[in-house]
């Protein structure tokens, strides 16, 4: 793994924020793992009711390893999955992360079906975008546990710990246009915002065409921390 780059004081703000979140989830009766076995990520996920498994985070696709991919499960009192989320790095020095979706995409959802066509019309941020790049996904809530700030919490989570072990240039994620509409983005802590992820001609049955690229700086993961450190810990708001 590649050291990280941070000074000793925004370490400790970053990990200071995680300290804050992971009490308030915990206070909601949750427990929480990070793990990097996806074999148990797996698991994990069919044992949720959509059981729905990203390509991105699949081993039929993907050899994950600890040093570049994780995931953050939580669990009620009772054993059951609450959420799930995962987080993968890729070192783009040679490409944008355009013509890495040029590649990858092709891979995962058009090689395996004759009937999906990729486009080429991507994000237009996607082609300046290089470096050191965190993709944010297979993000699930279960159901009953919607609407009490958990998803907000739950998914910064997973940004601070993605941005503490890599310092990432970027991280990202694609969601769903009415989703990004209604501000769930620029609560959880992405800060830019382009109304089209993936161009697709045809997309494949289970991939939504009107995808967001959603995504935030280190520094916009930075703030995103002091901002959580620098709030009232009474008012999770």
């Amino acid at each position: 793994m590649v050291p990280v780059n941070h000074d000793s004081e925004v370490t400790l703000e970053i990990a200071t924020a995680i300290a804050r979140l992971y009490d308030r989830i915990r206070a909601s009766g949750l427990s929480m793992r990070e793990s990097t076995d996806f074999e148990y990520f797996e698991d994990t996920v069919r044992a949720t009711e959509d059981r729905y498994l990203m390509e991105d985070f699949s081993s039929r696709f993907f050899d994950l390893h600890g040093s570049s991919a994780f995931w953050i499960g939580a669990w009620d009192r009772a054993g059951e999955p609450v959420s799930v989320q995962a987080a993968k790095l890729e070192n783009l020095k040679d490409r944008s992360l355009g013509e890495f979706w040029q590649q990858q995409q092709r891979r995962m959802f058009v090689d395996p079906s004759n009937q999906a066509q990729l486009g080429e019309d991507h994000a237009h941020d996607a082609f300046f975008m290089r470096g050191r790049i965190v993709y944010h996904g297979n993000l699930w809530l279960r159901r009953d546990a919607r609407g009490k700030g958990l998803a907000e919490a739950l998914t910064q989570l997973g940004f601070l710990v993605s941005l503490l072990k890599w310092s990432p240039d970027y991280l990202y994620g694609l969601m769903a246009a009415r989703n990004a509409e209604k501000g769930f983005g620029i609560r959880v802590g992405y800060r830019r915002f382009v109304p089209r992820g993936t161009h697709w001609i045809a997309p494949p049955e289970h991939v939504r065409p009107d995808d967001w690229l959603v995504y935030a700086t280190r520094q916009d993961l930075i703030g995103l921390a002091r901002t959580i450190v620098s709030a009232d810990p009474e008012d999770p708001e």
